[in-house]
């Protein structure tokens, strides 16, 4: 059974920071205006007080509704680690793209805050907007993954035991799990999740705050949970899973509350292998299949099902606006991208003649790379740009407004 944490307070939380925020900014503006008054005609004391008050009230509320619907962290702890982040800025090194690895093979990269992440079979490394290093970190992870949330990075040795959960400033959290970990997430607001190998259950799934204390722990005993997403708040992970059943192939896909005892919903699907979920940047949960993607919502109980109609699923992404883009094959040679929206209907269809390409979705293109070169095209189908890049290249990403090429020993700029 899951482990009850004391649910957060948090319209107290809030009305707490509300009156703490509005102390702090009364004092300090009612100091400044004062200055300013004592070259005008007096006025009234009452009304100048009352004025400043619901200024300031209107400048805090709009700030602290702006912190909650960005579930950004803006505990006290988070606060000092976001200064000591930005100072991290000011010590970067190097010449600036294209950036040499640091290790004998880069694995993945991805965006973070003020800079882009890359991981190696050795090390952790954040570049600058510039490509200049801002940190460099060692690792001695066996299968070395990574997974990312604005400041946060959560790194983890799949099918091994070990994590650490950092940000630019340093190491947030380090530990070891039970068992090996199969899949993990990090949430905007810290908190994280893992799956592990169990042994009296198919899977366990662990979720943890940015300080590294449990929080939600559920045992599988049906399902080989072969995914997990923490939501950007962190309140809630959704997960999918595989097993059989009579001999045929059956796939779920669960959402839970953090904390929580039960499921918020369930879905399954028959002959269907579930291989990925992910929540979107629209709030809702994409899950990648074998034979068709689906997207739900934790308060609906519809599903949206887009189907692959035999086409083979070579590569998906999400933009940050909740777009889903997905590329098939029929024939093992020419390549086409389909982008569908949180209604599973198709909002662009880009066929092409490349063979096996990596892919990414912006919020207005879908960026392709394949035999050295790099394509963009619009969502209409068309080639908005081209260029030639590094022989070695293994992914693209946008980080920092510029489109980035990720080699096997180089992080290059697409000029």
């Amino acid at each position: 059974m899951a482990e009850q944490p004391q649910k957060p307070k948090k319209s107290k939380n809030v009305k707490k920071k509300l009156r703490q925020t509005q102390r702090v900014l009364t004092r300090g503006a009612g100091r400044i205006l004062n200055k300013i008054n004592t070259f005008r005609l007096p006025v009234n004391e009452n009304l100048f007080q009352t004025a400043v008050k619901l200024t300031v009230t209107a400048a805090a509320i709009a700030a602290v509704a702006f912190v909650c619907i960005s579930d950004a962290d803006i505990s006290p702890s988070g606060t000092v680690r976001g200064f000591r982040d930005k100072r991290v800025l000011s010590h970067s090194s190097g010449q600036g793209y294209p950036a040499e690895i640091n290790g004998s093979r880069s694995i993945e990269a991805d965006a973070v805050s003020h800079g882009t992440a890359v991981l190696t079979d050795t090390s952790y490394t954040v570049y600058d907007i510039k490509g200049r290093e801002l940190i460099s970190q060692t690792h001695y992870m066996a299968s070395p993954t990574m997974k990312t949330a604005d400041r946060y990075t959560l790194l983890f040795d799949r099918m091994g035991t070990a994590y650490t959960l950092r940000t630019l400033s340093g190491s947030v959290c380090t530990g070891e799990t039970d068992h090996a970990i199969v899949a993990g997430a990090v949430s905007r607001s810290g908190r994280f999740a893992f799956v592990t190998n169990y042994d009296t259950a198919h899977s366990y799934v662990h979720v943890f705050s940015k300080n590294g204390k449990s929080l939600h722990k559920w045992k599988s005993g049906s399902y080989h949970i072969t995914d997990i997403s923490i939501s950007p708040s962190g309140h809630t992970v959704a997960m999918c899973g595989v097993t059989t059943e009579n001999g045929q192939l059956k796939s779920t896909v669960i959402i839970q509350k953090v904390g929580g005892n039960a499921n918020l919903r369930e879905y399954t699907f028959d002959g269907t292998l579930l291989v990925a979920v992910q929540f979107t940047g629209d709030g809702s949960v994409a899950a990648i299949g074998d034979d068709k993607a689906v997207r739900l919502r934790v308060n609906e109980e519809k599903t949206q099902i887009y189907s692959y109609a035999g086409r083979t699923l070579t590569g998906y992404d999400t933009s940050d606006n909740g777009q889903l883009a997905l590329t098939f094959s029929s024939d093992g040679q020419n390549t086409s991208a389909v982008v569908i929206n949180a209604a599973c209907e198709e909002i662009a269809n880009v066929a092409t003649d490349l063979i096996s390409p990596y892919m990414e979705l912006t919020n207005s293109r879908i960026n392709l790379i394949s035999q050295s070169r790099f394509y963009s095209y619009n969502f209409s189908g068309k080639l908005m740009a081209s260029a030639d890049i590094p022989a070695d290249s293994q992914s693209v990403l946008t980080s920092g407004g510029k489109v980035l090429i990720r080699g096997i020993t180089t992080i290059s700029e697409v000029s």
